[in-house]
C-alpha cells in the first residue's frame, strides 16, 4: 500500500491569501509540510519554483503530485479532500453558496482594494496626499462588505466561521501594515474581526506576527 506524504504548502506569511490558508490548515488540523518561499529574497523567481508555478506566485500546494496555485481553490480542495470541520466550508448547499458568493466577489474588491493601499503606502512609500483615491476605494469596499456581506450576522455565511471570513480578515489586515487604522469608526467590522481572531487563535496571531511587526515599526517611524 502506497504511503501518502503530507501536502507540501509553499507560502510567505506577508501574503494575505497565504495567511488565510495557513490559519485554515491549522484550524482544520490538516497535516502539511511547510515550504516557506521568501518573496523579499526573490525565492518565487528561482527556476525550481517556476517549474512548480510558472506565474511565480504564492501560495501553492503540491498534494503528492497534484499542484494547485489559487488560494480559494486550494482551500476548497483541501476542505473536501480531508473532510475538515464542515463549518469551514459547509456541505449545506445554501451555506456553501454564500461562502462561494463572497469568494467570487473578493478578488476585485476586498483583495484588490486593500492590496492597493498596502502597496502604495508600504511597498512604494507613496506620500499620504497621493493615496487618497485608493483609500476612498477601500472605504467604499468596506462599506459594501459591512452592508452586504456582514449585515447583522456574526460571520459572512451566518453563525459559523468559514473560509470566507479567513480570506476577508487577512485581506483587511494587510493595509494596517502602514500603521493605518483601517477599522476606525467601523464598530461592526471591528467586532467581526475580533470574532474571527478569537475563533482562530493562536493561529491568527501566529500568521500575522510579521504584519504586527511591520505595523509597529511604521507607527514608531511616524512618532
Amino acid at each position: 500500500m502506497m504511503t501518502m506524504s503530507p501536502t507540501k504548502y509553499y507560502y510567505d506569511l506577508m501574503s494575505q491569501p497565504c495567511r488565510a490558508i495557513y490559519i485554515f490548515l491549522k484550524c482544520a488540523r490538516i497535516p502539511f509540510q511547510s515550504e516557506v518561499v521568501a518573496l523579499r529574497k526573490g525565492e518565487h523567481r528561482t527556476p525550481d519554483y517556476l517549474k512548480l508555478n510558472p506565474m511565480g506566485l504564492v501560495p501553492v500546494i503540491d498534494d503528492n503530485g497534484f499542484v494547485l496555485t489559487e488560494s480559494v481553490a486550494i482551500m476548497k480542495y483541501l476542505a473536501d479532500k480531508y473532510s475538515a470541520d464542515e463549518s469551514l466550508y459547509p456541505k449545506d448547499l445554501q451555506l456553501r453558496a454564500k461562502v462561494d458568493e463572497y469568494c467570487a466577489w473578493q478578488h476585485l474588491n476586498t483583495r484588490m482594494k486593500s492590496a492597493k493601499v498596502f502597496i502604495a503606502e508600504v511597498i512604494m512609500s507613496t506620500p499620504s496626499s497621493d493615496v487618497g483615491h485608493l483609500v476612498d476605494n477601500m472605504n467604499k469596499m468596506l462599506d459594501q462588505f459591512e452592508n452586504i456581506f456582514l449585515k447583522k450576522k456574526k460571520f459572512i455565511a451566518g453563525d459559523q466561521l468559514t473560509i470566507a471570513d479567513l480570506l476577508a480578515a487577512c485581506e483587511i489586515m494587510q493595509p494596517t501594515c502602514s500603521g493605518r487604522d483601517v477599522l476606525a469608526g467601523r464598530p461592526v467590522i471591528k467586532a467581526w474581526m475580533d470574532r474571527v481572531r478569537n475563533a482562530t487563535n493562536p493561529y491568527f496571531d501566529e500568521a500575522h506576527a510579521m504584519v504586527y511587526r511591520v505595523r509597529e515599526k511604521r507607527i514608531k517611524q511616524k512618532l
